[in-house]
């Protein structure tokens, strides 16, 4: 949001590009009255996608956890004495396993997890939604976690929504952003990535934007669940142009009222596997459906390349307060189910927002709803993301 600072929501143009898959609007009365809660949606969900607990002991709890470095790591708590271990895994920094003890705090549907320059975690039990911030070793990182797992990757089939940024391991240049479209096949073992642009049920790119001279970029990406001690994630792997199957990163299965989340860790050599330089970063995706206009509702924490901001959202608008930033308060318009062309110009795309100033094309940003709990958006200023965690 605000173009005059890159903060989180400044987003220069996307090429996305996208069809007309449905338009916006808020939600009437009578389909609010009749909406199942947040918690009923998601338990609906977690049943029809086969998930359970990643913990089978009652008196803890484990979270596989993406961070932002290009890490996977496995969080586990036990609940009446805030003991934890975090065990990484695919570490690309050497990164081994850590111990202590922090304070868990339950309030209402929200639970924190807190130890001074370690941990600085919420939950929202209603999806299992984990957000916030980790120390481990020498690296700190943005975090989002998951408390679930997916035995069969089959269950996890469609079309889903996503945002994706990557970076270099060493000195984090030459970032890169990534929205589009994405195809699980239906057996699981597959995904199939449309970046700038959708994909159709046969992993077919479709190109929506004319106002550029861009083709959506194809890629496929082979799903394998993890066979370690810790495997609740699945592995993702790519042939490279050297036929030979090199590390893509890891998917973890996240829950929520919207339908699957998708959380992955991006980690390799290059787009292909043959690069010697190490790419790492975050995708997100949600299964592709139209929104109903008051997804974004509500209090949000959000991550910004200049501090946090605070975003009170309702249908069609939003009021975004960021002590860093002068003014430090500022309004914004919200629009459901559009993108930015590279004209500037709306186009409709279901499952994606934009927020802008008012009168100001150019300063429009790029909000994915993920669930109830949780949001990304594009952090224009260094091409990558940011976390809106509901408060």
């Amino acid at each position: 949001m605000k173009k005059k600072t890159p903060i989180a929501f400044a987003l220069s143009v996307v090429a996305l590009v996208l069809a007309a898959c449905g338009g916006g609007g808020g939600a009437d009365a009578d389909d609010q009255a009749t909406a199942p809660t947040v918690s009923d949606a998601a338990a609906t969900n977690l049943a029809t996608m086969g998930g359970t607990l990643i913990s089978n002991d009652p008196a803890t709890e484990s979270f596989d956890v993406l961070a932002s470095i290009g890490d996977t790591w496995r969080l586990t708590v036990t609940k009446d004495t805030g003991a934890y271990t975090l065990t990484p895994n695919n570490s690309q920094y050497g990164l081994t396993a850590e111990s202590g003890t922090l304070t868990r705090t339950v309030s209402g549907d929200f639970v924190t997890y807190a130890l001074a320059n370690k941990v600085d975690l919420k939950q929202d039990t209603r999806t299992g939604a984990l957000t916030g911030s980790m120390t481990v070793g020498s690296q700190s990182a943005t975090v989002s976690g998951t408390p679930y797992k997916v035995a069969n990757s089959s269950k996890l089939a469609g079309i889903y929504t996503f945002m994706g940024t990557t970076r270099e391991k060493v000195g984090g240049s030459s970032p890169e952003f990534f929205a589009g479209q994405m195809l699980i096949s239906t057996d699981g073992a597959t995904a199939t990535l449309c970046i700038g642009g959708q994909v159709d049920t046969s992993g077919n790119c479709i190109d929506v934007d004319k106002t550029d001279t861009k083709t959506p970029e194809k890629g496929v990406i082979a799903i394998a669940k993890d066979t370690g001690a810790n495997g609740g994630f699945y592995k993702l792997s790519v042939t490279g142009s050297d036929n030979l199957i090199h590390d893509w990163g890891n998917l973890l299965v996240g829950n929520g009222d919207l339908g699957p989340v998708l959380l992955i860790d991006r980690f390799g050599n290059g787009d292909n596997g043959t690069s010697s330089t190490v790419r790492v970063g975050n995708f997100y995706a949600v299964k592709s459906q139209t929104l109903k206009g008051s997804e974004f509702n509500g209090t949000w924490k959000c991550g910004t390349s200049n501090g946090t901001a605070t975003v009170i959202a309702s249908t069609g608008k939003a009021t975004i307060t960021n002590p860093n930033e002068n003014p430090s308060t500022w309004s914004e318009e919200l629009s459901y189910n559009t993108v930015n062309a590279w004209d500037n110009s709306k186009l409709t795309f279901a499952g994606y927002m934009t927020t802008q100033m008012p009168g100001e094309p150019s300063s429009s940003a790029l909000i994915l709803p993920l669930s109830a709990s949780m949001a990304v958006v594009e952090n224009d200023s260094t091409r990558g993301i940011g976390i809106c965690a509901k408060q």
